[in-house]
């Protein structure tokens, strides 16, 4: 299938925020680099833009996603709090970036960061970012296309969990800001099937649900398990 890459759409649409008093410690120029802001709703980046930047996403969650040949709206995947994306190939963006919370970034561009122009304390993520992302999104895509449904369920909130707290475990929460549209197009499943598989995992004690955006671990040993993978498994965690 051929990507459609609509020209009507609107072009990013950041604004950028400083935001003062962060720290009262002396900076180099590359630590104090403002933060820009991106409200829910609005696009970082669209698919076929110019761009070769890496972002750090300070708070909130984006989503990426491409249009197919039909114009079907298909999540690609999702950037966390704290992590670090760039989502480009040879100076084009591969997806596009929607904001599903409100969001603090930094951005940085891919020629600074490989002329060692970047000296700030986050230039390590930055280089292993450009390095592995492509071949993370992969692994995590081919596992999930091995995976049942309720398998696939459960694989979501797991690596959603770990992403946001590597010392996940029983009684940790795991917070989503995605809708079910969206994990259901992330996970290749209907609207239905992922609601069903996630009732079922509550069902068989695996999960607590607090809210409909809001989970509770209740036996990650039986969800390694049904998972087929031991407590050490990285999960192929896509953002650094």
């Amino acid at each position: 299938m051929q990507t459609v890459i609509n020209a009507n759409y609107p072009r990013s649409n950041v604004a950028a925020a400083s935001l003062q008093g962060a720290s009262n410690r002396p900076q180099r120029p590359e630590v104090a680099k403002p933060l820009s802001q991106l409200r829910a709703g609005n696009s970082l980046f669209f698919e076929g833009d110019d761009g070769d930047n890496v972002y750090h996403l300070v708070k909130g969650t984006v989503a990426f996603y491409r249009f197919m040949s039909d114009e079907h709206r298909v999540i690609c995947g999702f950037a966390l709090a704290g992590e670090v994306f760039n989502m480009s190939h040879r100076g084009i963006y591969l997806c596009s970036a929607e904001a599903l919370s409100d969001c603090l970034f930094r951005r940085r561009s891919r020629k600074d960061i490989e002329a060692n122009q970047v000296r700030d304390e986050m230039h390590e993520r930055y280089v292993a970012c450009l390095e592995s992302e492509p071949w993370t999104v992969q692994f995590q895509t081919l596992r999930r296309l091995h995976l049942m449904a309720d398998e696939r369920a459960a694989n979501f909130l797991l690596e959603i969990g770990r992403r946001t707290n590597p010392t996940l475990t029983n009684g940790s929460r795991v917070h989503l800001e995605m809708s079910r549209a969206d994990i259901a197009s992330y996970l290749g499943l209907t609207v239905e099937t992922v609601v069903r598989s996630l009732k079922r995992l509550v069902s068989m004690g695996l999960l607590i649900a607090y809210t409909p955006h809001e989970f509770g671990i209740r036996d990650i040993a039986g969800i390694y398990r049904r998972l087929g993978v031991s407590r050490d498994w990285s999960g192929g965690l896509a953002y650094q």
